[in-house]
């Protein structure tokens, strides 16, 4: 029979004044809980240094009726002291939990490392083993192998060490073994995984209140001006010594480093300006003399000793109350280990422990510890219980996924831990109204061998592998293996699905999304993206785009970088820009540093890499902002663009649209396919143009044509069902791999309307409401009068009764033949006449300079009354006329098509010249520069009301909008 089945009956779980402690008797409960549950999965045990984890840990072994046990521990300090207290059970016989006649178990203490499977069977004849991983795990390699079922527990001291190979390479030899990590930290700083169930966690709030973990002050210490950091260091250590003596306080002192070299040269910093009696110690001195400075130190021989990451842990010296931190710690699990040295209590004459260090900005755990005025009481407890709340909600998360056990998942990755999974947060977002958890990712090339699924939180992962040669060989002689990470998030709350996908493309993304919905899936506005935003603070933007609204901007979207890229953003920018992605960062309501961005394709994401669980968390906390109804206030130059806002229908006429700014990057090919799979034609998408159906369209559906020669190719679009074609068609049209129509809910078409709005992404972007007032310098006068002109008739059309005869009118002119007669009277080189269907403007005309081809284009509208006046009706058409012809002027290739396309049909649309002349005049390459004028005799110069202005104004910044100084002028009247 075993020593510890043998000697089971004859603990007792002893609570007297002087017996086990509330976290001593609380963790050894939940041990014995939880192996009545989880036999095979490890139980971590999270217990703050000073609290009494040793006597757990050996109590373990009796509750357990372990077999035989070994013991990992982290040094060899702190093996010693484990191999004394199981030879001797000392602690226990201390607090009554066994009696003093008690036999004693047999303990090996691995001092040489383990060299021959005879050594392993050696220790058959022992209860307990223990060594430190290095001595333990030269014994484990393909010749020394020791029997897996030798330790049926194992006990680890300090688990978070245990995710090193050292470790690990030993627990994974035992596997059959039940597993007990102990730790006040169950986190590490490279976020690796501290194995096991959280089954205790005993904080250290608890621990100051029950009085195990004392109380402990930051004392920041400034240099003179003519000493150095240590010397003032090294300074005030001394008189805080001697001050705490003179209070009665039996207080040592801890003077830390993090190198070799820099202790030397403190231990001469403080032999040549104190008084102070200290001893060096490093990771090079033996193990006989750092036993033997311990003893001096707890035999009152020496005031305090200098060390570089020595006496951390398992060092038990409560009278260790002051600590020198010439050079901190940065980790937050280190600093609490380090600190919680000074915080035991278990000691008489023992007072506050302090730590002396130089302010500084160094944040540890979220926390500037070393500021002036920092409450260590307040704080250390904050950070400590946080981050292990934290790794308790974590753990959780990752305890409710379970493997699904399908065909295609490879037995032998089974081992993955969903811990140590840490994807980038970035994710694409959809609104969804059912969701399948059961769905499953079936990629061409791909085998999936990790599969993976949480109920309780709806979440899914899947891990691929892709197997293929390199492009440069053509032989499997050399294989590239690469594996891709997928996550599928839904939260109920919001209905909303988060994908984070390590294959990036649209297709993709929606192949995705389709094998976890029955029902379509709507991607997220822009609109609701940008409250993203909401909540946060101090906002600085890195990268940031501009929408331009012009319909034929030659910068339509405008990109600007640079670490404070939003102070580029001025005012006036609001009047022809609305926001596009943006990318920074921000504090947030927690006064967090954190970084944020959003684009246009329903896309979020933020610089980091977070486990599964914070990934989650990360993505409820995007859908309860993009779900809210809160107003975003950046008070950054960002507030200046307008946000669009989400709509259902049209609400002014559409009079033109032009291709995704992602179809003018691209440049993509349109395939004219045959129902047989026969590729017909191919033709550049942007050689098509888009004409709006007027007679087909209204409110809630928009028809249109895409024609390229004799090519149309008919569609429509609702903001309901999006983008289809408006009849079956004996042809295929596919852009990439995309239909026609699917190419175009994916990179969807802008449209302008009546009113200047702009539909971008199914979201109205209005023009800007500010006032703004039209430069009265681009107004001019005409005398309309004078030259005996109805300025209410635009033009006499015989076939139109409700327009009378010229003759009828007193013979006065219309508004189209007195421009005829003005502009045949100046000096222009051609003059087109074009007004009709289709047209692009009704008068163009060309003057050749010395540098460029000037063309002007004349849009004409008659006046709503016999006298100019305040009629919105008067501009609102005419204006549109203007900015839709800004179509053909995007460059000399576009400007020329589209004319010739007008004249060839009638060449009498020349008034003045040819088409000879016109070609001529093109072939000299020079560039072609723009002018738009409004020809309006209902608008007067100087009774320009200020809505008429802003009208006007609205225009101009269109046409100015597309980046080559065209301008829009107005021909008003006299009065």
């Amino acid at each position: 029979m075993s020593y510890f089945l043998e000697n089971h009956y004859n603990i007792k779980y002893n609570i007297e004044a002087n017996g086990l402690r509330n976290a001593q008797i609380g963790a050894i409960h939940a041990i014995s809980s939880h192996f009545t549950l989880f036999e095979k999965e490890p139980a971590l045990v999270v217990m703050p240094t000073g609290t009494g984890k040793t006597a757990v840990l050996i109590m373990a072994a009796f509750i357990e009726r372990a077999k035989r046990v070994l013991v990992i521990s982290s040094s060899v300090l702190v093996r010693g002291q484990i191999k004394e207290e199981f030879e001797s059970l000392k602690t226990l016989k201390q607090v009554g939990v066994v009696s003093e006649s008690i036999d004693l178990p047999k303990v090996f203490e691995i001092i040489t490392p383990i060299r021959s499977n005879e050594q392993w069977t050696e220790l058959e004849n022992y209860d307990v083993v223990i060594g430190i991983p290095p001595s333990i795990n030269i014994g484990i390699s393909e010749d020394i192998y020791p029997n897996p079922s030798l330790f049926d527990l194992i006990l680890v001291d300090e688990a978070h060490h245990a995710a090193a190979t050292t470790w690990n390479n030993i627990l994974n030899v035992f596997h059959n073994s039940k597993k007990i990590f102990f730790t006040a930290t169950p986190f590490r700083r490279d976020k690796k995984e501290v194995l096991g169930r959280i089954v205790y966690n005993y904080p250290l709030s608890r621990a100051k209140k029950d009085r195990v973990f004392g109380e402990i002050g930051f004392i920041p210490i400034t240099p003179d001006t003519n000493e150095t950091v240590d010397l003032a260091l090294a300074k005030a250590a001394e008189k805080q010594f001697n001050e705490d003596r003179e209070n009665g306080f039996d207080h040592y002192i801890l003077i830390r480093t993090n190198t070799k070299k820099h202790a030397k040269e403190l231990e001469k910093v403080y032999e040549e300006n104190t008084t102070l009696n200290l001893r060096r110690i490093d990771s090079k001195k033996t193990y006989k003399y750092i036993k033997q400075t311990v003893r001096k130190l707890k035999d009152k021989l020496l005031d305090g000793i200098i060390c570089v990451d020595m006496l951390g842990e398992g060092f038990d010296f409560p009278n260790l109350k002051i600590g020198v931190l010439h050079q901190p710690h940065k980790s937050l699990a280190i600093t609490l280990q380090f600190i919680g040295r000074f915080a035991r209590t278990n000691a008489s004459n023992i007072g506050q422990a302090k730590f002396l260090a130089l302010p500084n900005d160094l944040e540890i755990g979220t926390k500037q510890l070393f500021s002036e005025g920092a409450i260590w009481n307040d704080l250390i407890v904050d950070l400590s219980q946080d981050r292990i709340i934290v790794e308790d909600l974590i753990k959780n998360v990752i305890n409710s996924f379970n493997r699904e056990e399908d065909d295609l998942v490879r037995e032998e990755a089974e081992n993955i831990s969903i811990y140590n999974l840490n994807p980038y947060c970035h994710v694409k977002i959809y609104r969804v109204t059912d969701f399948n958890i059961e769905g499953y990712l079936d990629i061409s090339g791909h085998e999936i061998v990790h599969h993976f699924i949480s109920e309780e939180n709806s979440a899914i992962i899947f891990i691929s592998k892709v197997t293929q040669s390199p492009k440069w060989i053509n032989s499997d002689e050399i294989v590239d293996v690469n594996f891709f990470l997928f996550l599928i998030f839904f939260d109920e709350e919001t209905n909303l699905v988060f994908i984070h996908s390590a294959i990036k493309t649209p297709q993709f993304y929606d192949l995705m999304i389709e094998k976890f919905t029955n029902n379509p899936a709507e991607k997220i506005s822009k609109y609701d993206l940008h409250k993203v935003l909401s909540g946060l603070s101090e906002t600085e933007i890195f990268s940031l785009g501009m929408q331009n609204r012009s319909i034929n901007s030659g910068e339509s979207y405008r990109t600007i970088s640079g670490s404070h890229a939003h102070n580029s953003i001025k005012k006036t920018d609001g009047r022809m820009y609305s926001n596009g992605h943006i990318y920074g960062k921000a504090k947030n309501e927690e006064d967090t540093k954190i970084t944020i961005g959003y684009s246009s394709g329903s896309k979020v994401w933020s610089n980091a890499y977070e486990k599964i669980p914070i990934f989650i968390n990360w993505c409820r906390e995007i859908g309860r902002k993009i779900e809210s109804d809160v107003i975003v206030k950046t008070h950054t130059g960002l507030d200046h663009l307008p946000i669009g806002v989400k709509i259902n229908n049209f609400p002014e006429k559409v009079y033109a649209a032009i291709w995704n700014r992602e179809t003018f990057s691209d440049f993509p090919d349109l395939n004219i396919v045959s129902v047989e799979g026969e590729l017909l034609e191919t033709v550049n998408l942007l050689e098509f143009d888009i004409i709006i159906d007027k007679d087909q369209t209204n409110n809630q559906e928009l028809s249109f044509d895409l024609t390229y020669e004799k090519i149309s190719i008919p569609l429509k679009f609702s903001f309901q069902d999006h983008y289809s074609l408006r009849e079956s068609s004996d042809f295929l049209f596919n852009v990439f791999d995309y239909s026609i129509e699917e190419y175009l809910n994916e990179y969807p078409l802008q449209f302008y309307l009546n009113d200047f709005s702009a539909i971008i992404y199914n979201e109205l972007h209005k023009p800007n409401q500010n006032e703004i007032l039209f430069p009265a310098e681009q107004i001019f006068d005409f005398d309309w009068v004078t030259n005996n002109t109805d300025i209410e008739i635009e033009f006499y059309d015989p076939t139109n009764p409700r327009i009378k005869l010229k003759a009828d009118n007193n013979n006065k002119d219309s508004i189209h033949e007195t421009i005829h007669s003005s502009l045949f009277a100046q000096d222009y080189d051609l003059i087109v006449y074009d007004h009709g269907t289709g047209e692009m403007a009704d008068y163009i005309t060309f003057k050749e300079s010395p540098d460029s081809t000037m063309i002007n284009l004349f849009h004409i509208k008659g006046s709503g009354g016999k006298e100019s006046g305040d009629r919105v009706n008067d501009v609102y058409e005419v204006c549109g006329q203007a900015i839709k012809s800004l179509l053909w002027t995007s460059n000399k290739n576009t400007f020329n098509k589209k004319f010739l396309q007008r004249v060839n049909s009638k060449p009498q649309k020349f008034i003045k010249g040819d088409l000879t002349q016109y070609k001529a005049l093109i072939s000299k390459g020079k560039m072609l520069s723009f002018t738009f004028t409004i020809v309006q005799p209902g608008v007067s110069k100087n009774n320009l009301s200020s809505k008429i202005s802003s009208i006007l104004a609205a225009a101009n910044d269109y046409i100015n909008g597309n980046g080559n100084n065209e301008q829009l002028n107005v021909w008003a009247s006299l009065d």
